[in-house]
């Protein structure tokens, strides 16, 4: 087994151990995490070479950067909302963000529409946690926007690909959250959540 097929499994795991530790609190942190967790596990798949089906793990790490990093920087940023709150609001949101993806990405041939979705979401995490002075929110935001710039700028070694540091970073990013997560569940928690 490759780097890239490690380092994509321990992104998925990532995710599910996310989306579990959100359960009923943030269905929004919960869902974009299985969106990545999707992605991630089809990357281990295609570059494992058990199940090699590129197409398909390009369109779920479009559907992650488009959809499921805006869900974890909304409940990140207003983790008071109701899309962050609410699983009815979390799925429109969801839902609405893939059509327009799909539209966008695939329909217009706008490929960078994913990339800009991610790129956002990670800076609004980054501001919006400066706001709060949330540093466990700002601090996945920083680890998320390395990973998207490292990945964006090429970012190599002899052993490392771009998409390499890319998953090392969202691992971090997600585990931070994981933490963000646990306090913000605590009721004596400083994070303010309504």
């Amino acid at each position: 087994m490759n780097w890239s097929a490690i380092l994509d499994g321990m992104l998925a795991l990532a995710s599910v151990s996310l989306a579990i530790k959100a359960s009923s609190t943030f269905p929004a942190l919960r869902l974009g995490s299985w969106v990545l967790g999707c992605a991630s596990a089809l990357g281990t798949l295609r570059f494992s070479g058990l199940w090699p089906q590129p197409s398909l793990h390009q369109f779920f790490s479009m559907l992650g950067a488009g959809v499921g990093l805006p869900l974890l920087a909304l409940t990140l940023s207003k983790p008071e909302s109701a899309v962050a709150r609410q699983r009815r609001f979390s799925w429109i949101f969801a839902v609405g963000m893939s059509v327009a993806c799909i539209l966008i990405t695939l329909v217009a041939h706008i490929k960078i529409w994913s990339s800009a979705c991610a790129m956002l979401s990670a800076m609004a995490i980054v501001v919006m946690a400066l706001k709060r002075k949330d540093s466990k929110a700002g601090m996945a935001g920083l680890f998320m926007l390395f990973a998207l710039l490292a990945f964006a700028g090429k970012l190599q070694t002899e052993t490392l690909r771009p998409g390499d540091f890319l998953h090392i970073g969202l691992s971090v990013s997600l585990l931070t959250m994981w933490l963000w997560c646990t306090q913000s569940q605590n009721p004596n928690s400083q994070t303010v959540v309504e």
